[in-house]
Protein backbone atom coordinates (compact mmCIF):
# COMPACT_ATOMS: atom_id res chain seq x y z
CA UNK A 1 0.00 0.00 0.00
CA UNK A 2 1.16 3.28 -0.64
CA UNK A 3 2.35 5.85 2.59
CA UNK A 4 1.16 8.84 1.57
CA UNK A 5 -1.79 8.68 -1.21
CA UNK A 6 -3.67 11.81 -2.36
CA UNK A 7 -7.07 12.34 -0.73
CA UNK A 8 -9.84 12.44 -2.59
CA UNK A 9 -11.85 15.49 -3.74
CA UNK A 10 -14.32 17.29 -1.78
CA UNK A 11 -16.71 16.78 -4.18
CA UNK A 12 -16.59 12.97 -4.60
CA UNK A 13 -17.21 12.64 -0.40
CA UNK A 14 -20.06 15.69 -0.14
CA UNK A 15 -23.12 13.07 0.33
CA UNK A 16 -20.87 10.83 3.08
CA UNK A 17 -23.38 11.18 6.05
CA UNK A 18 -22.15 11.78 9.56
CA UNK A 19 -23.52 8.64 11.06
CA UNK A 20 -22.84 7.58 15.02
CA UNK A 21 -19.63 9.40 15.05
CA UNK A 22 -17.67 12.76 14.94
CA UNK A 23 -18.43 15.26 12.52
CA UNK A 24 -15.71 14.29 9.06
CA UNK A 25 -14.84 11.10 10.58
CA UNK A 26 -16.32 8.91 7.51
CA UNK A 27 -15.13 11.01 5.42
CA UNK A 28 -11.43 11.59 6.58
CA UNK A 29 -11.41 7.67 6.51
CA UNK A 30 -13.04 7.19 2.92
CA UNK A 31 -10.74 10.35 1.81
CA UNK A 32 -7.62 8.43 2.64
CA UNK A 33 -8.70 5.24 1.51
CA UNK A 34 -10.01 6.31 -1.86
CA UNK A 35 -5.79 7.43 -2.92
CA UNK A 36 -5.11 4.02 -1.87
CA UNK A 37 -5.26 2.31 -5.54
CA UNK A 38 -5.68 -1.51 -4.19
CA UNK A 39 -8.62 -0.68 -2.79
CA UNK A 40 -10.48 -0.33 -6.09
CA UNK A 41 -9.79 -3.84 -7.51
CA UNK A 42 -13.07 -5.88 -7.73
CA UNK A 43 -14.21 -8.43 -5.57
CA UNK A 44 -12.19 -6.45 -2.27
CA UNK A 45 -13.60 -8.05 0.84
CA UNK A 46 -14.56 -5.31 3.06
CA UNK A 47 -16.04 -6.00 7.02
CA UNK A 48 -17.20 -3.19 9.12
CA UNK A 49 -17.48 -3.71 12.97
CA UNK A 50 -19.44 -2.11 14.64
CA UNK A 51 -21.31 -1.15 11.28
CA UNK A 52 -24.07 0.94 12.47
CA UNK A 53 -27.43 1.50 10.30
CA UNK A 54 -24.64 0.79 7.52
CA UNK A 55 -24.41 4.65 7.11
CA UNK A 56 -20.16 3.97 5.71
CA UNK A 57 -20.89 0.65 3.72
CA UNK A 58 -23.61 2.18 1.94
CA UNK A 59 -21.03 4.88 0.62
CA UNK A 60 -18.06 2.15 0.45
CA UNK A 61 -20.96 0.41 -2.33
CA UNK A 62 -21.36 4.07 -4.07
CA UNK A 63 -17.00 5.08 -4.09
CA UNK A 64 -15.95 1.20 -4.17
CA UNK A 65 -18.70 -0.49 -6.42
CA UNK A 66 -16.24 -3.54 -6.70
CA UNK A 67 -16.17 -4.03 -2.94
CA UNK A 68 -18.06 -6.98 -1.29
CA UNK A 69 -19.51 -5.90 2.02
CA UNK A 70 -20.19 -7.11 5.11
CA UNK A 71 -21.00 -5.91 8.70
CA UNK A 72 -22.13 -6.69 12.59
CA UNK A 73 -23.69 -4.71 15.20
CA UNK A 74 -25.61 -5.31 18.29
CA UNK A 75 -29.10 -4.73 15.73
CA UNK A 76 -31.20 -6.95 14.81
CA UNK A 77 -32.30 -4.70 12.06
CA UNK A 78 -29.72 -5.18 8.89
CA UNK A 79 -28.37 -2.62 6.90
CA UNK A 80 -30.02 -2.11 3.02
CA UNK A 81 -28.37 -5.25 0.40
CA UNK A 82 -26.05 -6.85 -0.51
CA UNK A 83 -24.47 -5.96 2.68
CA UNK A 84 -24.02 -9.23 4.54
CA UNK A 85 -24.96 -9.31 8.43
CA UNK A 86 -24.77 -10.63 11.79
CA UNK A 87 -26.14 -9.41 14.66
CA UNK A 88 -23.36 -10.01 16.80
CA UNK A 89 -22.17 -8.75 20.66
CA UNK A 90 -18.88 -7.19 19.48
CA UNK A 91 -17.49 -8.03 22.88
CA UNK A 92 -18.48 -11.23 23.46
CA UNK A 93 -17.88 -12.94 20.15
CA UNK A 94 -16.54 -12.39 16.49
CA UNK A 95 -18.78 -12.67 12.51
CA UNK A 96 -17.98 -14.36 10.12
CA UNK A 97 -15.38 -16.86 11.08
CA UNK A 98 -15.58 -19.50 8.17
CA UNK A 99 -15.39 -17.16 5.45
CA UNK A 100 -12.04 -16.10 3.72
CA UNK A 101 -9.83 -13.52 5.29
CA UNK A 102 -10.56 -9.91 4.49
CA UNK A 103 -8.72 -7.23 2.94
CA UNK A 104 -10.06 -4.35 4.73
CA UNK A 105 -11.77 -4.44 8.53
CA UNK A 106 -12.86 -0.83 9.41
CA UNK A 107 -13.94 0.58 12.90
CA UNK A 108 -15.22 3.55 13.51
CA UNK A 109 -15.97 4.95 17.13
CA UNK A 110 -16.35 1.20 17.82
CA UNK A 111 -13.65 0.14 20.59
CA UNK A 112 -14.92 2.84 23.42
CA UNK A 113 -18.31 0.35 23.57
CA UNK A 114 -16.78 -2.50 24.37
CA UNK A 115 -14.31 -3.62 27.08
CA UNK A 116 -12.16 -6.35 24.92
CA UNK A 117 -10.03 -4.45 23.31
CA UNK A 118 -7.00 -6.37 22.88
CA UNK A 119 -8.84 -9.45 21.69
CA UNK A 120 -10.88 -7.50 19.36
CA UNK A 121 -7.41 -5.71 17.56
CA UNK A 122 -6.28 -9.34 17.58
CA UNK A 123 -8.98 -11.32 15.92
CA UNK A 124 -9.35 -8.21 13.54
CA UNK A 125 -6.26 -8.97 12.54
CA UNK A 126 -5.92 -12.63 12.54
CA UNK A 127 -9.04 -12.60 9.95
CA UNK A 128 -7.22 -9.71 7.01
CA UNK A 129 -5.10 -11.47 4.47
CA UNK A 130 -1.36 -10.41 4.26
CA UNK A 131 -1.27 -6.84 3.41
CA UNK A 132 -4.67 -6.19 4.60
CA UNK A 133 -6.06 -3.15 6.18
CA UNK A 134 -7.03 -2.84 9.70
CA UNK A 135 -8.86 1.10 10.02
CA UNK A 136 -9.58 2.02 13.81
CA UNK A 137 -10.89 5.50 15.00
CA UNK A 138 -11.25 7.13 18.55
CA UNK A 139 -12.18 9.57 20.09
CA UNK A 140 -9.64 11.99 21.05
CA UNK A 141 -8.73 12.53 24.92
CA UNK A 142 -5.93 14.67 24.98
CA UNK A 143 -6.68 17.72 23.13
CA UNK A 144 -6.33 21.01 25.54
CA UNK A 145 -10.21 21.37 25.89
CA UNK A 146 -10.61 17.56 27.20
CA UNK A 147 -7.03 18.39 29.62
CA UNK A 148 -8.53 20.97 31.00
CA UNK A 149 -12.20 19.30 31.57
CA UNK A 150 -9.77 16.56 33.48
CA UNK A 151 -8.20 19.00 35.94
CA UNK A 152 -11.16 20.95 36.38
CA UNK A 153 -13.99 18.69 36.81
CA UNK A 154 -12.29 14.84 36.55
CA UNK A 155 -13.76 14.04 33.48
CA UNK A 156 -12.21 12.56 30.67
CA UNK A 157 -13.80 13.37 26.94
CA UNK A 158 -17.23 11.71 26.99
CA UNK A 159 -17.07 10.26 29.66
CA UNK A 160 -19.48 10.67 32.63
CA UNK A 161 -18.23 9.88 36.29
CA UNK A 162 -20.97 7.76 36.93
CA UNK A 163 -21.58 5.17 34.45
CA UNK A 164 -25.05 3.36 34.27
CA UNK A 165 -25.12 -0.36 33.95
CA UNK A 166 -26.32 -0.01 30.26
CA UNK A 167 -23.86 2.77 29.77
CA UNK A 168 -22.81 2.81 25.64
CA UNK A 169 -19.51 4.55 25.94
CA UNK A 170 -17.14 3.79 28.88
CA UNK A 171 -14.16 2.04 27.54
CA UNK A 172 -11.23 4.77 27.52
CA UNK A 173 -8.65 3.78 24.86
CA UNK A 174 -5.61 5.38 24.40
CA UNK A 175 -3.24 6.34 21.45
CA UNK A 176 -0.17 4.40 23.37
CA UNK A 177 -2.36 1.34 23.83
CA UNK A 178 -3.78 0.92 20.51
CA UNK A 179 -0.63 1.52 19.12
CA UNK A 180 0.83 -1.27 21.05
CA UNK A 181 -1.58 -3.85 20.39
CA UNK A 182 -1.29 -3.09 16.78
CA UNK A 183 2.44 -3.63 17.01
CA UNK A 184 1.69 -7.02 19.33
CA UNK A 185 -0.58 -8.16 16.61
CA UNK A 186 1.53 -7.73 13.44
CA UNK A 187 -0.29 -4.57 12.11
CA UNK A 188 2.15 -1.85 11.22
CA UNK A 189 1.12 1.45 11.39
CA UNK A 190 0.84 3.24 8.09
CA UNK A 191 -1.11 6.89 9.23
CA UNK A 192 -2.60 8.31 12.00
CA UNK A 193 -5.32 10.95 11.20
CA UNK A 194 -6.70 13.60 13.14
CA UNK A 195 -10.21 15.39 12.37
CA UNK A 196 -13.03 16.46 13.73
CA UNK A 197 -11.62 20.42 14.38
CA UNK A 198 -14.77 22.34 15.53
CA UNK A 199 -14.74 26.05 15.15
CA UNK A 200 -15.22 26.67 19.01
CA UNK A 201 -12.12 24.77 18.93
CA UNK A 202 -10.14 27.56 17.95
CA UNK A 203 -10.10 29.12 21.94
CA UNK A 204 -7.56 26.73 22.90
CA UNK A 205 -5.25 27.29 20.19
CA UNK A 206 -3.42 29.90 22.23
CA UNK A 207 -2.88 27.39 25.21
CA UNK A 208 -1.79 24.74 22.49
CA UNK A 209 0.87 26.65 21.02
CA UNK A 210 2.02 27.02 24.82
CA UNK A 211 2.00 23.17 25.83
CA UNK A 212 3.18 22.13 22.27
CA UNK A 213 6.75 23.01 22.39
CA UNK A 214 7.27 21.08 25.89
CA UNK A 215 5.58 18.32 24.66
CA UNK A 216 7.42 17.81 21.34
CA UNK A 217 10.47 18.24 23.57
CA UNK A 218 9.92 15.38 25.46
CA UNK A 219 8.87 13.66 22.38
CA UNK A 220 12.41 13.95 20.71
CA UNK A 221 13.63 12.94 24.18
CA UNK A 222 11.50 9.90 25.15
CA UNK A 223 13.51 6.52 24.48
CA UNK A 224 11.20 4.17 22.68
CA UNK A 225 11.07 1.59 19.70
CA UNK A 226 8.60 4.11 18.06
CA UNK A 227 10.40 6.26 15.53
CA UNK A 228 9.96 9.85 15.00
CA UNK A 229 7.77 10.31 12.46
CA UNK A 230 4.99 8.21 14.02
CA UNK A 231 5.96 10.06 17.20
CA UNK A 232 4.93 13.12 15.05
CA UNK A 233 1.56 11.64 13.80
CA UNK A 234 0.33 9.88 17.48
CA UNK A 235 1.46 13.55 19.10
CA UNK A 236 1.75 16.22 16.72
CA UNK A 237 0.05 19.65 17.30
CA UNK A 238 -3.33 18.24 15.86
CA UNK A 239 -3.60 15.99 19.16
CA UNK A 240 -4.24 18.70 20.74
CA UNK A 241 -6.78 20.46 19.21
CA UNK A 242 -8.53 17.68 16.92
CA UNK A 243 -11.15 15.15 18.67
CA UNK A 244 -11.14 12.69 17.06
CA UNK A 245 -8.13 9.99 15.21
CA UNK A 246 -7.62 7.27 12.99
CA UNK A 247 -4.95 4.36 13.12
CA UNK A 248 -4.70 2.87 9.17
CA UNK A 249 -2.56 -0.13 10.03
CA UNK A 250 -1.58 -2.54 7.64
CA UNK A 251 -0.91 -6.59 8.21
CA UNK A 252 2.63 -7.87 7.88
CA UNK A 253 3.15 -10.67 5.90
CA UNK A 254 3.60 -14.47 7.57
Amino acid sequence: MPASPTLAPAALLAEVPRGNTQKHVNRTVLAYLLGLGPLHRPGLRWLDLPCGAGELLGQVGRLFPGARRWGADVRTAAPPAPVRYAPTDLSQEFPFANEPAFDIITSISGIMCFGNTAQFIGRCAARLAPGGLLVVSNDNCLTMRDRLSYLFTGRVRRFRLLFEPDEGNHQLVQHQELKRLFDVHGLELKRVLYTAFYLEDLLYVPLAALLWPWQWLQLRRLRSSTGHAHRAELFGFKSLLHRHYVFVGEKRAA
